[in-house]
């Protein structure tokens, strides 16, 4: 908590920082200070974008109620599936058998209610063709969107690959990636990786520990990495030459 409020503090002096996600690449409600992380960056960014990213394994009534009360603005919730077999095939491939799927909607319906005006739900899904069959996706959004997908809960996406971890790009991509541009990704040791699709930190730009974050945003590693994004040339960072993410 030391090092997070130093980061936090500094970060409600830069007024370019519009949004901060609390979430690493574990299970945020894991985290025992997750809600005095929200509590204490509310307190000193008060008008910002607030969200966390959980599988829902760990949502309860009590939780969505100490998110709402800590400042939460978003909630977003990886359902990933319309049936609890098709959850329990992607997010639980080591635990044949379990299922969560119908307490997980319940917690999310919960939130979608008691959040209204206060914090936005997203439930989210991966449509994995090697899971998703024809319908699914339609069934998805009469479940979280009702009649209409504008306004609503559900939110459907592809499958990124994480830096080419998972599967490789067809075409290679140019286009400048959002993430490189405009983001910083810092672990839970506090040391900056290249963004959140470089899970194991294999890219380092800098460390909280011993640097602000304007130096190292505005250091050699970082501006590099943007200037090489902004001129095309992302095929020059190994991560980035055969990553989905733009």
């Amino acid at each position: 908590m030391d090092l997070f409020t130093k980061i936090m503090d500094e970060a409600a002096t830069l007024p370019l920082i519009d949004h901060i996600t609390f979430t690493g690449l574990g299970e945020t409600l894991l985290d025992k200070h997750l809600f005095e992380r929200i509590r204490y960056t509310r307190s000193k960014l008060p008008h910002i974008m607030l969200d966390i990213y959980t599988n829902g394994s760990q949502l309860t009534r009590e939780k969505v109620d100490q998110l709402i009360e800590s400042g939460l603005s978003v909630l977003y919730v990886s359902l990933n599936g319309v049936t609890a077999k098709q959850r329990s095939s992607i997010m639980y491939p080591h635990k044949p058998g379990y299922d969560d799927f119908d307490r997980v909607c319940s917690a999310v319906d919960y939130a979608i209610e008691k959040g209204k005006g206060r914090m936005k739900v997203v439930v989210k899904a991966i449509a994995e063709k090697e899971y998703f069959e024809v319908g699914d996706a339609d069934e998805f959004n009469a479940r979280w969107n009702g009649a209409t997908i504008e306004g609503g809960n559900g939110y459907l996406h592809l499958e990124g690959n994480w830096a080419g971890a998972t599967w490789d790009m067809r075409v290679a991509p140019q286009k400048a990636c959002s993430r490189a541009l405009g983001q910083i990704m810092v672990l839970r040791d506090g040391r900056v990786s290249l963004c959140c699709f470089d899970s194991e930190g294999e890219e380092i730009l800098g460390d909280l520990n011993h640097q602000t974050i304007r130096d190292v945003f505005n250091g050699p590693k970082a501006f590099g990495v943007r200037e090489k994004h902004w001129n095309g040339r992302r095929n020059e960072i190994e991560l980035c030459a055969n990553c989905s993410s733009i």
